[in-house]
């Protein structure tokens, strides 16, 4: 397969850059164990200019807890560790009852029936410059008495809910360091990192520092503006969970080895067995969260999406707030993508990678990835309303995918902001959820297919667009 297939996606890629304000971007292929295509666009570093490149170093956020799973997995094929242990029995681990223990596969699937505890989120923000909330985390001592004091916090017995925990994975990487007696990331790089030829991927600073290929972060301001953000976060606390980072072209090989069944040239990673157990489906993710999409499942480290276009994805994402990615592969057809982006892109990065998929699956775009178009629509009804005469206005704006109505009512002393839920996509139908019952109050859209004028319907007032 050629680039000259991917055209059309390109000029979709460079749209959605200027509409979600990603400054930089790039993309790898596989199929059939190569690499088919690999590309940047836009700026690693919007000061100096600089492309974004397929080498370009930048942070895979959560995709690292399929590294430090198979960083586990390993030692559990080596009869090192049972991923049926108690964590209790590598780690001063205090959380759950004796009776019924949290054990490592309940980590690896996020069915600890612990909710996020945060730890992680306090060593990311120190980072990226805020000081605020002072909660003592500078050491591993630190962040086991954060997580050990957190009993009350238990939602319910392992294995029964689903809970996505960073602070979790920061476990598994600590039993990695126990039972190895080697640091975790040394760990990653000599067992994992090395074997595929992924040399310049890292979890360190002074490593990072030494490249010249490496995405400059971005974050948003209050005015929406992008902003730079000169440090990228790095914490030993974060490693396991979301630490690493790499660039499209190593993360390709990454790809390669697991659609070969764990075989990378001449370096067998992981038996094919292993990455079945991290491929099983686990858990079911509930679709209210905010990674529940259609049939989803937890297995090890992985999400796997039971039907995507009538195939078994397997997928994950990562946010570092400066840097963001997605990683999806379809093993039985042996193929792979990966995307990497120095902004808060994880909304828009999984249908991009899914449009690849589509093309090489020969599917239809809009069935892969809905969002982009879905997007388009909503983004097309924002702007500022008036009623007759302008006695009400009200402002429409989509903020991180949720449709708010800021309505000025000349008797009320000030604006009412209220979110949209969507009742009914297709038909621009919306509704104000409100708290109590029998209260409901219904929003039509409305475009005028011969002036693509836009109205809509409040409860008894009719809008128009400005």
């Amino acid at each position: 397969m050629s680039e000259i297939q991917f055209e059309e996606v390109e000029q979709i890629i460079v749209e959605i850059m200027r509409e979600f304000k990603i400054p930089g971007l790039s993309i790898g292929v596989v199929k059939d164990g190569k690499s088919i295509y690999a590309k940047g666009f836009g700026a690693r570093n919007l000061e100096k200019n600089l492309p974004f490149t397929p080498d370009t170093l930048f942070g895979i956020g959560s995709i690292s807890k399929s590294f430090t799973t198979l960083a586990v997995m390993q030692l559990y094929e080596q009869e090192k560790i049972d991923i049926q242990d108690p964590v209790v029995k590598y780690l001063n681990f205090k959380l759950g009852k004796k009776n019924n223990p949290i054990k490592i596969f309940h980590i690896f699937s996020h069915s600890a029936g612990i909710p996020e505890l945060d730890g992680n989120v306090v060593a990311l923000i120190r980072q990226l410059g805020s000081l605020d909330p002072i909660i003592p985390m500078s050491s591993w001592d630190d962040f086991l008495l954060h997580i050990n004091n957190a009993n009350t916090e238990i939602f319910g017995s392992p294995g029964k809910y689903f809970f996505y925990n960073n602070d979790m994975f920061t476990c598994l990487g600590l039993i990695v360091k126990k039972i190895t007696n080697m640091k975790f990331e040394d760990y990653i790089k000599e067992n994992i990192l090395k074997p595929l030829e992924m040399n310049r991927s890292t979890y360190l600073k002074q490593d990072f520092e030494k490249e010249d290929d490496v995405l400059t972060g971005y974050l948003p301001s209050d005015d929406d503006k992008l902003v730079k953000d000169a440090m990228h976060p790095f914490d030993k606390i974060v490693y396991a969970p979301g630490g690493l980072l790499s660039s499209v072209r190593e993360m390709q090989n990454y790809i390669i080895a697991l659609i070969n069944g764990g075989k990378f040239n001449q370096s067998q990673i992981i038996q094919k067995s292993s990455l079945e157990k991290m491929w099983t489906p686990y858990i079911k993710i509930p679709e209210e969260t905010s990674y529940g999409v259609g049939d989803s499942w937890y297995g090890y480290g992985w999400i796997i999406e039971k039907n995507f276009l009538g195939y078994k994805l397997l997928q994950h994402g990562g946010n570092v707030g400066t840097s963001t990615a997605f990683l999806a592969i379809i093993p039985n057809q042996k193929i792979g993508v990966i995307i990497g982006a120095n902004s808060d892109a994880s909304i828009v990065l999984g249908s991009i990678a899914r449009i690849f998929l589509a093309i090489l699956l020969d599917k239809d775009f809009d069935e892969a990835a809905p969002l982009i178009k879905i997007h388009k629509n909503i983004k097309s009804l924002t702007g500022k309303y008036k009623i007759y005469k302008e006695l009400q206005t009200m402002d429409i704006s989509l903020d991180n995918g949720v449709l708010f109505a800021k309505i000025k009512d000349p008797i009320e002393p000030k604006p009412r902001i209220l979110p949209l839920a969507p009742e009914n996509l297709e038909e621009l139908k919306f509704y104000v959820p409100v708290a109590y019952p029998n209260r409901k109050i219904k929003v039509q859209f409305f475009i005028d297919e011969e002036t693509d004028e836009i109205h809509l319907t409040f409860d008894r007032y009719y809008f128009h667009k400005i």
